[in-house]
């Protein structure tokens, strides 16, 4: 295969992947030392339709910061062990949900990724750029 016929396969794959997520770019802000909401949107784009999991990324790293895994028999919450107890994902109703941060502290301060799975609509992610202000 050509360097140019790659090139054309690779932007028709990003095309494609780019336009299955929705992306949306939400802002929250907290003070230090106070709670932080971060929100999530989780409608799906096909109905009827459920959700299978929602992933956290802090920043650029690719490794989970928090789950809510709804594979299986019961829901469960996974946190990044090295952060405590500070992180919580609450649903609010069938569209939406708020990652809490408490308390929250300066170096909470980044652009979170939401990624919602769904059984069969393609996957939702939403960006929230979360403010820390200090003292």
């Amino acid at each position: 295969m050509s360097s140019t016929s790659l090139l054309l396969v690779l932007a028709l794959v990003l095309i494609v992947t780019c336009s299955e997520a929705e992306l949306a770019t939400e802002f929250a802000e907290a003070s230090d030392g106070g709670t932080a909401s971060l929100p999530c949107n989780l409608s799906p784009l096909q109905t009827p339709d459920k959700i299978s999991v929602v992933v956290w990324h802090k920043g650029v790293q690719e490794d989970p910061i928090y789950k809510y895994d709804l594979r299986g028999n019961r829901p469960q919450h996974w946190a990044e062990p090295s952060l405590g107890d500070r992180f919580f994902l609450r649903i609010l109703d069938d569209n939406r949900s708020v990652l809490t941060i408490s308390p929250t502290n300066l170096s909470d301060e980044s652009v979170y990724h939401c990624r919602v799975d769904f059984a069969v609509s393609p996957s939702r992610i939403t960006h929230v750029n979360l403010t820390i202000i200090g003292e």
